[in-house]
Order: structure tokens, then sequence, then C-alpha cells
């Protein structure tokens, strides 16, 4: 029943656009008519468009490395904000004279705006390694069109290499400011560093092992000259006893047999009669294997650390067994000195001599002159000890105070082997900068080729005659659809037995066929 009635309602329009059919089409086909005045009339809009290719540098990027490494979408962006500004466009403005028509009734802005709009820059990509993009321009003289369009070229690929050494030339310049200031700082950093050398010359880190092989040369030497200093005390006690011998014209056997004993005396104070203790040889001989060992490997071999750990085990031992043979041979030589003077005592009863003997006075001369020397030399085997005590408590100073400058130092060398990394890793920066420099310099970095450039456009882009066509036929069928409904609408006649039947309520028995209408028919047959 449905589809009966649908089939009804379909055939009820069907007639009616049969019936109304002039009301249809005259509209439509006037509203074709009208397309071609209005395509004719309508301004006619061309269009342009150039391919730019962006080569890569001729340069490998092994050997030079570029320092532009945006990407080229946001480099595009970029330099179409640059030309696309009011700037840029008013001068190609004028200089083609772009919208005469309307650069007088209109502002500039207005002006630079509207060709904006007309301006369409778009990225393309070819492959993998190849990138594109093009630019198109609107306009409705064709001849300006190209000429503007191959302009807008020209200016992205002058402003391309323009923003390129630009960028290039400010990173050059930036590394360089900040290579001069940290250069400022190392040297600084480098006079502070040289002055606390000077200041604690010989308490430096470096300087230890220098300072303990100068100590212990010291303490040999301090040895060596206490030795002497004894021996010609010894000497000159033994000189004093024989002048006071001779001036008391002593008996030669006696002055002899003191002699003897006095010499006796002094030979067993200088030989010491007591043996070297074994640790004092194990000292001394570890001693020549660290400067050995020194004279072949570093500071951090394991057999310089072993050896300086096994002398300074050792030392406090040693120390105290200096001590205590410096102690016996002290012992010894009072002991000595108690038996010559008691002798002396002993011998001053002999009955002296009468006269003196000039062998004994010239004895006595040499002798004279023997002790004066031998106190000479002990004063100066004193001053000496004094020089040394003096040197060796300077360098043990230095040895006491040389931990702490290391940790002064490393400090400082900390702060300053900082700076030269940087002033370094600056330097190559720079020399990479300068390089990439002269690459956009030389235009020998990415650069923008023309592949395609605008050709003049020989048929407008718009408007296009076959969407004029489709909406001048839909307004024409539109309007014409309107017309006859509104003549079906207000016509209040009846065109078939279904109407009428509908409208009375009741069936027609007898319809009365149209006699003009049949007749027609039949003379046609």
């Amino acid at each position: 029943m449905k589809n009966a009635e649908n089939i009804f309602n379909i055939q009820q329009y069907l007639e009616i656009a049969r019936r109304r059919k002039w009301y249809i089409l005259i509209p439509l086909v006037i509203s074709i008519l009208f397309t071609f005045p209005i395509y004719k009339y309508l301004p006619k809009i061309y269009r342009a468009t150039t391919l730019i290719l962006v080569q890569p540098q001729k340069v490998p990027e092994s050997y030079v490395r570029s320092i532009i490494t945006a990407p080229i979408t946001e480099r595009l962006n970029t330099i179409s904000q640059e030309i696309l500004s009011r700037t840029s466009l008013e001068k190609v403005i004028k200089e083609f004279d772009v919208f005469p028509n309307i650069r007088n009734e209109v502002p500039m802005e207005e002006v630079v705006e509207r060709m904006k709009k007309m301006i369409d820059v778009r990225v393309q990509s070819r492959g993998t390694t190849q990138t594109t993009f093009s630019i198109s321009f609107e306009g409705e003289d064709p001849a300006k069109v190209m000429k503007v369009t191959n302009n807008l070229a020209s200016l992205f690929i002058e402003e391309n290499l323009k923003a390129r050494e630009l960028q290039a030339g400010k990173t050059a310049e930036f590394i360089a400011k900040e290579l001069n200031a940290t250069e400022e700082q190392l040297k600084k950093k480098e006079e502070e560093l040289r002055k606390y050398k000077e200041k604690y010359m010989g308490q430096l880190p470096q300087q230890l092992d220098a300072n303990l092989r100068i100590l212990e040369r010291l303490q040999q030497q301090l040895k060596t000259t206490s030795d002497n200093i004894r021996a010609l005390e010894d000497r000159s006690i033994l000189l004093q006893d024989q002048i006071e011998r001779l001036r008391s014209s002593e008996l030669p056997r006696i002055s002899e047999g003191v002699r003897r004993e006095g010499v006796s005396g002094i030979e067993e104070i200088r030989e010491g009669r007591i043996p070297e203790d074994p640790l004092i040889t194990q000292w001394n001989n570890l001693g020549k294997d660290l400067d050995n060992a020194l004279s072949k490997y570093t500071e951090n071999h394991p057999d310089v650390i072993d050896l300086r750990r096994k002398i300074a085990a050792l030392e406090p031992k040693v120390k105290e067994i200096l001590k205590k043979q410096e102690a016996a041979r002290e012992t010894q030589r009072r002991q000595l000195m108690a038996r010559l003077e008691r002798n002396r005592s002993e011998n001053s009863l002999a009955p002296p001599t009468l006269a003196a003997d000039p062998a004994t006075t010239r004895l006595i001369s040499q002798y004279m002159e023997q002790y004066r020397t031998a106190q000479a030399e002990v004063k100066r085997f004193k001053d000496e000890v004094q020089l040394l005590q003096d040197t060796m408590t300077l360098y043990q100073k230095r040895v006491e105070d040389t931990p702490r400058r290391e940790q002064e130092m490393v400090l400082l060398t900390r702060d300053y082997d900082l700076m030269k990394t940087s002033y370094q890793s600056l330097l190559e920066k720079k020399m990479q900068a300068q390089m990439a420099e002269n690459l956009e310099r030389k235009q020998q970095g990415e650069q923008f080729k023309v592949l395609d450039p605008a050709r003049l456009p020989e048929k407008p882009n718009r408007p296009d005659p076959f969407k004029i066509l489709l909406m001048c036929s839909f307004i024409g069928l539109t309007a014409g659809l309107g017309l006859a409904w509104l003549k079906e609408t207000a016509d209040q006649s009846f065109h078939s037995e279904t109407e009428l039947e509908a409208d009375l309520g009741f069936p027609i028995l007898v319809i009365i066929p149209n006699l003009e209408k049949e007749k027609n028919i039949f003379l046609k047959e």
C-alpha cells in the first residue's frame, strides 16, 4: 500500500512537472544563458607558480658542519615572515604597479593584506633527500603575476643567503666574545696559580720528594759536621794538654805517656767503639734503593710507594737508635776527659826541669798554632751546624706544610682545568664557526635553486566556467521549481478524477472526455 502511494505521489509530481514544464524550463534556460555574460564580465584571476629546490651544502658535513640546524619548514616560515612583511611587499607593489585601481582608494595596509592573501608558499618533498617548495601568486594581469612570482622567488633566495650568512656571522661573533671572556678568566687563573706557586715555592706537592732528599742529605751533612766538631774538640783538648805539659817543663817520658793516652782516648771516641745497628744499615740501604727506583720509575710506581712506606716505618726507630748512640759517644767523651784530667793531676807531681829547651819552645809554638787552627775550625763547623739546623727546620716545615698546600693546589688546579677545558672547547667551536661562516660567504652551503620558473599563465585560474554553469543551472532550476510550485498551489481546478473524488467524498460514475483532445487524436490516426 505504501509503495502504491509512493508511486502515485511520484506520478503526481511528474504530472505536475509536465503540466508546468514551461515554468521550470524558461528560468533554467534564462539562467544558463546568463552564464556566458557573467563569465565574460567577471574579473579574470591568473595564477603563476615557481618551484624551488633546496640544495644541500656542497662541502660534506664530515669536513665542515653547518651551524644552521633548523628544519626547512621552520626556516621557510621565518623567511616568509620577512618577505611578506609590510615593508617588503610595499616595495614589490610599487615596483610592479600591483593593484593600480585600488591603491588610491584604500590604505596601503589593506592593499598589502590583500596581496599577502594572494601569495601561497607550500613545502613539498621528493624522496628522502630532496626538499622543494613552491611560491604562487594570483592577479588580474598575467604578465605582472609572472614577474611578481619570479621576483618573490628571487627574494626568497636572497633572503635565505642573507639570513644564513647573518646567522653564521652572529654565531661566530658570539663564540669569539665568549672565547675572549674565557681567555681573560683563564689568564687570571694562570696568574693566580703562578703567584701561588711563587709564594709557596718549595712547599708544592711536586717538590715533596726533592725536599725529602734534601732533608736526608742535610741530616747526613749534620752528622758529618758534628763528628768533625767532636774530633776537633778532642784534638784541641789534647793540644791544650800538651801545651800545659810543655809549659810546666814536664819530663818527656811523662808527656809522651800522656800524649799516647790522650791520642788513644781521642781515637777511641773517634772510632766510636759502638757497632752500627742493623736497623740503621737497613734504613740506609732502603734510602739507596729509593734513589735508584726514582731514577727509573715515577712516584706512583708500586716499588717507590713500597720503599717509602718501609722508610717511614723505620724512621722513628732509627732516630731513637741514633739518639742513643750519640748519648753513648758523649758518655765516652766525658769519661776520657775525666781520665785525662786525672792523669794530668797525677803527672803534675813530677819534678820540673830548670830551664826551657828551645825545642820545647818551638814545639809549644807549633802546638799553639795547631790549637788556634782547631778552634777556628770548630767555630766554622759550629756555624755550619747552625746553618744546617736552620735549613733543616725550613725544609722540615716545608714537608709538614705540603699536605695543606696540596689541598689548596687541588682547588686551584681544578678551577684552572675546568676553565682550560672550556677554553679549548670554545676554541674548537670558534674554528668551526669561522669555517661555517666562510662556507656561507662563498655560497657553498645550503642554497635555493629555481627548478621551474614562473611562466606566463595562458588561461585564468578563476573564475571556472564549469562551476559558474553549474551554479546558474542550479539557480534557474530552483527558480523554475519554485514558480511551478507557486502556480500549482494557486490553481484550484481539478486535474484528475482522483482529486475530485478526494474533494467530493463520493465515487465518480461517469467521466466526460475532452472532445477537442479526442478529436485531435482521431484526426492524427
